[in-house]
């Protein structure tokens, strides 16, 4: 836990003065369109199962030779946002940790999102009486989706990536903000095994009455995830936790992130007061990415 306080104070002050400065969505050119001389970018389109949804990868893969293990990963949802929100400086603190393949899930569309899309990928299936329910909304989306998009980048991202460039599968990251935060932490609840390192941005806990929180999160057994590395961002004021109470819809991330830490995993939590839900996609990004390069 040290060396992930060290790694999240050592760029606080590189972040924050970004994201007070610009929010994904201000933000259109995308480091995948430069020429770079530490990495190129290859591009592949896939299709959901059911021919709804439809995504764009763009995979950055060092211009050097991989170690033996191959190289370390990092999976980004909000794949097109999250490539306005990397620049060379972020490549070049990488490159001296240990240069990483960048996989940046997004969808084939214009512009940053898809709103419908990803809000039924990354969100967790609603179950009643044990039976999943398929006409989940909230705020006018479908949801309910993440189990499917779970094992959709297992086993039709992952192979792809793999196709174009070596990668160690025990130095893989997930990284996601929003609604990509708390496709994160559902997947770390449900599936740790599949990432090493966690990071999740402004998770959007409040989806479905705290669904996350309330139940998939209570069945977690801490010690499946003792082994893995958790960062965990929020902006805002969140100094509020729990209430006295203990109710457990009044958990928040800081609550989790406590819990966590009590039972032994590796889990950080920082808060940045001065920074909005946008500005946390790329404050929350940057030390991501220099977790996923850490050797």
């Amino acid at each position: 836990m040290i060396v992930l306080r060290r790694l999240l104070v050592s760029v606080t002050t590189l972040f924050l003065a970004y994201a007070t400065a610009t929010t994904a969505q201000t933000n259109t050119t995308s480091i995948a369109d430069q020429e770079l001389d530490t990495y190129r970018f290859e591009t592949f389109t896939l299709s959901s199962d059911d021919g709804e949804r439809h995504y764009k990868v763009q995979v950055g893969i060092p211009k050097r030779p991989a170690p033996a293990t191959g190289f370390p990963v990092i999976y980004m949802l909000d794949g097109n946002a999250a490539l306005t929100n990397i620049d060379t400086t972020d490549l070049a603190a990488m490159d001296a940790l240990s240069p990483t393949v960048l996989v940046a899930i997004g969808y084939d569309v214009e512009g940053s999102h898809d709103t419908n899309a990803r809000a039924y990928d990354y969100t967790p299936p609603v179950f009643k009486d044990g039976v999943e329910q398929r006409d989940v909304e909230v705020r006018g989306r479908r949801g309910g989706g993440a189990e499917v998009f779970v094992n959709f980048i297992e086993t039709r991202i992952k192979p792809e990536v793999d196709l174009r460039a070596p990668t160690d599968h025990s130095r893989q990251t997930l990284w996601g903000h929003s609604y990509g935060g708390l496709f994160t932490m559902y997947t770390l609840f449900t599936h740790p095994n599949l990432y090493q390192r966690y990071v999740a941005g402004d998770p959007s806990l409040w989806w479905y009455d705290g669904l996350l929180v309330n139940t998939i999160a209570t069945a977690f057994n801490p010690n499946d995830a003792l082994d893995k590395e958790i960062l965990v961002m929020e902006g805002g004021n969140r100094s509020a936790s729990r209430s006295a109470n203990d109710s457990r819809t009044s958990w928040s991330a800081k609550d989790i992130a406590h819990d966590l830490q009590k039972a032994g995993v590796n889990i950080v939590y920082e808060n940045f007061v001065d920074l909005h839900h946008g500005q946390m996609l790329g404050a929350s990004l940057k030390p991501a990415l220099r977790l996923a390069a850490k050797r």
